[in-house]
């Protein structure tokens, strides 16, 4: 490893230092002025640092899951994997929604695999029922040397399924892998009062793709707040969109939304001849029919809403360098109902392969390039401010507030 030889600095490469989580690395990136460092490079490829991210990052906060849609009627279950987490999400007789770990509290099998309906759960293993709140009902046999149950009605509340925090906002399943006082709605601050008129609740996801990405989470989160990729990255495509931003005060501390006005169409699609797309919504309030709003909530949800539709991205960490994007295609349920849904959605879905890909495989270089060892860490122009702010907000969990820098 070349890094820090050769009269390269310290500021190149990937080689971290002993000491990853002090504060002294990051002085660059807690300045205020002019001028901002971005995270040093080992910040993307780092276990420790990774590690550190999943402890005060991930698993303390709200995290998109998934569409609450997929378990529509009391008794759908849904299972899945987030996070490396085995997870079941089920619609419980009293239309809850609630999340469990998908390990049985006896031996640790899998509850349940795939999708479908039922009145209880039956591990496969031994039996052991489960009710669809997630208590324990039944578990045959378990009984000690001298044939006495070892469950009864006085521990039976300790061998229910493992239940995670869980909330629901906009037809979005939010969930924490660690309880804390922090509720979804105080979470998101003021974007679902500003985003109230598109009724995403009233919408449906009509399409998915994921992408395993050779990359550590930020990169795609990073690329999403970067405009000043676009002129580049999509100088045939999205960079054919004309608008102007409308200010407006920032929704809170974990979330980030801006609203692009623009005279006619949609940015879920491209301004070129053959992208035709659906009219807007008739309820969405009017000064918002004009344009598209760009929402973030930290650390791995982004979303383009346009007057017709919207686009959710979901980066998902899994190891230091690897991660899972999700891209969700939604649109309310009157535009699914139209007899030309199909066809015009395609142009949608073109559009979304031209724009999402350009944007994957420029994360993906990025993610590669950061492993040579002449990488350097960047200083950041204003145009890169974004990048600044979610690196503050990340440092301000993984290594404390600023004022210890």
């Amino acid at each position: 490893m070349l890094n820090g030889s050769e009269g390269l600095g310290s500021d190149y490469g990937v080689l971290e230092p002993d000491d990853p989580l002090n504060p002294r690395h990051f002085t660059g990136v807690r300045q205020r002025g002019t001028s901002h460092d971005g995270l040093p490079l080992w910040c993307y490829t780092s276990k420790r640092f990774f590690d550190a991210e999943m402890e005060h990052v991930f698993r303390p906060n709200w995290n998109l899951l998934e569409r609450a849609e997929l378990v529509p009627n009391p008794g759908d279950y849904h299972t899945l994997s987030f996070m490396n987490v085995p997870l079941m999400m089920v619609r419980g007789t009293d239309r809850k929604v609630r999340v469990f770990a998908n390990t049985c509290p006896h031996r640790g099998a899998l509850v349940a695999t795939g999708k479908g309906n039922c009145k209880s759960f039956r591990c496969p293993y031994h039996s052991w029922v489960f009710a669809l709140d997630g208590k324990l009902l039944g578990a045959p046999a378990f009984d000690d040397a001298n044939d006495k149950p070892l469950i009864d009605d006085s521990n039976r509340h300790e061998y229910s399924l493992f239940e995670l925090p869980c909330d629901v906002w906009g037809g979005f399943v939010f969930i924490k892998f660690r309880k804390t006082p922090v509720t979804l709605a105080e979470y998101l601050g003021a974007v679902p009062e500003r985003l109230a008129s598109h009724r995403l609740e009233d919408m449906i996801c009509v399409r998915r793709k994921v992408y395993d990405m050779q990359a550590n989470w930020k990169a795609f989160a990073e690329n999403y707040m970067d405009a000043l990729h676009i002129p580049n990255v999509h100088r045939d495509s999205l960079a054919r969109w004309h608008g102007t931003r409308v200010p407006e005060p920032e929704p809170g501390e974990n979330v980030t939304a801006g609203f692009v006005g623009h005279e006619k169409g949609s940015m879920l699609l491209l301004p070129f001849p053959g992208y035709d797309g659906f009219p807007a919504m008739e309820h969405i309030r009017e000064d918002r029919k004009k344009g598209t709003y760009f929402m973030t909530a930290r650390p791995g949800m982004m979303m383009t809403l346009g007057n017709d539709g919207a686009l959710v991205f979901n980066s998902e960490p899994l190891t230091p360098t690897t991660s899972r994007l999700t891209v969700s295609s939604l649109f309310p349920k009157s535009t699914v109902a139209r007899d030309d849904f199909r066809q015009i959605a395609e142009n949608y879905y073109r559009r979304n392969e031209i724009v999402v890909g350009e944007d994957v495989e420029i994360s993906l270089r990025q993610a590669a390039g950061l492993n040579s060892p002449y990488a350097r860490m960047p200083r950041l122009c204003k145009g890169e401010v974004r990048l600044n702010e979610i690196h503050n907000w990340i440092l301000d969990r993984v290594v404390g507030p600023a004022a210890a820098a």
